[in-house]
């Protein structure tokens, strides 16, 4: 086992005393002896001069001062944490305010205090005032937002009984059209046979004046004369039944008549509803402000697309989306323009870059649901006309791809289609954003 051998400590020094020693205090005595003969010399004796009294006077206005500042800082405090200038009862000694005995011995009274700290100036009353009034401004808006929520639920519940309604009011129109031609047609028949009756009358007529002339002569007529009376009689009777008959079908006339007018007009206010719908949208809203008046329904698909043009901002049109429009038949024009008006929407999130998301996707967020991504290739090289338009100011043509459908039915009048053109940007002439090419009739295709 290993030894180690310990190190030896260095001795330390004696610490010095903090007392002072006999020399430092023998000179301190004779310094304090020669400043005291000094001052004698020059006539100054200190034990001789009165002692100082103490000035209390400015120290009690710094304190006065003091106080005044703690109440101002505790008003606005308690302004800025409450919204209102304090009461006397709002404030407890034991919560760490100011009390009200305190504050009339520095101010007077409470009201002196309020005016002295300006607090009635500050514009936490106003603010108050002003956020009470947005928030009755924002209720008021709530209920308009929600009447004209339940005002287009409404409507939009409506939308399939008036489109049933407008159904049935074609087709009466169309029964009555055809019974109205069949009894036109039964009519002019009438009048023909009339005519012809009339003829025979007039004939047999003659005739009969004839044979009374000729039976005044004579004693007894002939048999053939006899004959003769007896169909002349039953002319006539025929003749009655005509135009009985014909008085029939002209009174058959007029209230078919009166009928497809009284269609007419309710086909007209069907049509005029289901526009407006068309235009506003079952779901418009609430987002959007209220209008102070309904929006005129387009009248025909080109007021529709040159609407949709004049409000656009990112959604471009071609000259042949105007000339298709102007050759459309298509009986919602309203549908038109709504449709037109959430292109221009899809249309400024393309124009910013990526969606993450396709256009398909994003139709579908603004109701489109009858989005075609492109048109077959067999199509665009059989009807290669059709499907290629050129932008104005070029003769360049540009193929035409996405496309919506409209409506529902068979027949131009009842469905439609919207073509596009969608550039990416690539084409240094022709800018990324959606270009509206057609508007109108179905394009032909290998269906058609």
């Amino acid at each position: 086992m290993r030894l180690v051998a310990k190190a030896r400590k260095k001795p330390q020094r004696p610490q010095r005393s903090a007392e002072p020693t006999t020399a430092q205090l023998r000179q301190e005595y004779y310094a304090r002896r020669a400043a005291e003969q000094a001052l004698e010399e020059m006539g100054l004796r200190l034990d001789e001069r009165p002692a100082p009294k103490g000035d209390a006077h400015p120290w009690a206005d710094t304190r006065d001062a003091l106080d005044r500042l703690e109440i101002f800082h505790a008003v606005w405090r308690f302004a800025g944490l409450a919204g209102y200038a304090p009461e006397p009862e709002d404030w407890a000694a034991e919560e760490g305010w100011p009390t009200a005995s305190e504050v009339e011995a520095v101010f007077g009274d409470w009201d002196k205090m309020l005016d002295a700290s300006g607090i009635d100036n500050a514009i936490f009353a106003e603010l108050v005032d002003k956020a009470l009034g947005a928030h009755r401004a924002l209720g008021e808006r709530e209920k308009e937002l929600e009447l004209r929520t339940r005002k287009l639920e409404d409507e939009a519940r409506r939308i399939p009984e008036l489109r049933r309604r407008e159904e049935v009011a074609r087709t009466k129109r169309e029964e009555a059209d055809a019974a109205r031609q069949e009894a036109e047609a039964a009519r002019d028949a009438a009048g023909r046979d009339r005519d012809t009756l009339a003829a025979r009358v007039a004939e047999l007529e003659a005739e009969a004046e004839q044979l009374r002339a000729a039976a005044a002569a004579a004693a007894s007529a002939p048999p053939a004369e006899g004959e003769l009376l007896e169909e002349m009689e039953r002319a006539l009777v025929d003749q009655a039944a005509s135009q009985q008959a014909r008085d029939e079908l002209h009174e058959r006339m007029e209230r078919l008549r009166a009928e497809r007018e009284q269609d007419r007009r309710t086909i007209a206010e069907l049509t005029q509803l289901l526009a407006r719908v068309d235009a506003e949208g079952p779901g418009d809203d609430a987002a959007g402000e209220v209008a102070a008046e309904p929006e005129a329904p387009p009248a025909t698909v080109l007021d529709a697309v040159q609407r949709a043009a004049a409000e656009a901002r990112f959604l471009r049109f071609a000259p042949k989306a105007f000339e298709s429009a102007a050759e459309s038949p298509f009986r919602r024009p309203g549908l038109v323009l709504r449709t037109l008006r959430a292109l221009d929407a899809i249309a400024a999130r393309y124009a910013e870059g990526d969606m993450g998301k396709s256009l398909g996707q994003a139709a579908a967020e603004h109701g489109i649901t009858q989005w075609r991504p492109d048109v077959a290739e067999t199509t665009r090289k059989r009807y290669e006309d059709d499907y290629t338009f050129a932008l104005e100011g070029s003769t360049r043509k540009l193929w035409v791809g996405p496309h919506i459908g409209l409506g529902s039915g068979s027949g131009a009048q009842f469905i439609a289609r919207i073509y596009l053109h969608v550039s990416d940007g690539s084409d240094p002439e022709v800018p990324r954003g959606i270009i509206v090419a057609v508007v109108g009739r179905h394009l032909p295709d290998t269906t058609t």
